[in-house]
């Protein structure tokens, strides 16, 4: 991947309010199924729906793979998604939007099925794979080593990083400030927010909750119970928006990011983002990784990321 698609992931213009795409979803349970909106042909990055190249249709065969077979006996492509808009959000008539409803409606195309999306709490997502509740997972879903553990990934078809987000009138300014004994860092459960941390603060007292929905856990923050957090750098925009009783300012590798959006030397650690699959199954991971090489290749999959980072979504 190019280092235009690192600066392109970490930086975000948009104006949606967060509550607005987290109040439609479901609490991060798992509870609320949906389809993907039925794309728009003529608009950058529309899923395919036919035209696939051979190697492409070849390694996605019912033979390759039980998991293959079994999701064309089914008829349907359980696809785990998460709230992380521009990626996963649902939009005002219920169906679900962003780049991985697209990404799953073109696998499901590519399978001959239909898509089927359900959202999971990032802590849930490794257990509704390994558990077949899903048979992948497009989440915004970033390579960690730990995760690696229990899930195998596709071949990563985008990079991103992160920022810190501390209350605007606190006293911390730069990384080096959140390193210190006392200092409390909260980050969602399940995320790998855990190993920046350990990375960055080493002296913090660092701890989780489940996001349940949510893009950051503000209330942590707002009520006192933990001086800093992390998220992913993209939806900057979003949450400075949203969060002003008490206000929230990011920090960056540079200390706290006083422009509308962070440049790519602020940003924290670029991470590869990859689907995941249930392991022990390389006929499906092999399917996964021809049509990922063919999205990145032909550049639909940085139109269909570019196309929704430039959407306000909240219409």
């Amino acid at each position: 991947m190019s280092a235009s698609r690192t600066r392109r992931g970490a930086v975000l213009a948009m104006t949606v309010l967060a509550v607005s795409i987290t109040g439609a979803c479901a609490v991060g349970d798992g509870s609320a199924g949906g389809t993907a909106a039925t794309p728009v042909a003529d608009r950058a990055g529309a899923p395919l729906t036919s035209g696939f190249p051979a190697s492409v249709t070849a390694a996605c065969q019912s033979d390759a793979s039980p998991t293959i077979a079994e999701i064309r006996k089914r008829g349907e492509l359980r696809w785990g998604i998460g709230v992380s808009p521009p990626f996963g959000f649902k939009q005002t008539d219920g169906s679900w939007g962003g780049v991985e409803a697209d990404n799953a409606q073109e696998l499901a195309a590519i399978l001959g099925v239909r898509p089927a999306v359900q959202d999971y709490d990032y802590s849930l997502m490794t257990v509704a794979l390994q558990t077949k509740k899903a048979d992948i997972v497009g989440a915004q879903l970033f390579i960690t080593p730990e995760r690696a553990k229990a899930v195998d990934f596709s071949t990563p078809y985008y990079l991103s990083g992160q920022l810190f987000y501390v209350l605007a009138d606190s006293a911390f300014q730069s990384v080096d400030d959140m390193n210190k004994a006392g200092v409390r860092f909260v980050y969602g459960t399940g995320g790998g927010q855990a190993s920046l941390a350990e990375k960055y603060i080493p002296k913090a007292k660092v701890s989780d909750a489940p996001l349940r929905g949510q893009l950051l856990l503000y209330e942590f923050l707002a009520s006192g119970q933990a001086d800093a957090s992390m998220v992913e750098a993209a939806p900057m925009a979003v949450l400075l928006k949203q969060y002003r009783s008490p206000a929230l300012a990011a920090i960056g590798l540079k200390g706290r990011v006083t422009g509308e959006r962070a440049q790519p030397d602020e940003v924290i650690d670029p991470f590869k983002v990859a689907f995941g699959l249930a392991k022990n199954d390389p006929g499906w991971q092999g399917c996964v990784n021809a049509w990922v090489a063919d999205a990145t290749a032909s550049g639909r999959m940085d139109k269909r990321i570019d196309y929704w980072l430039a959407q306000n979504i909240a219409g």
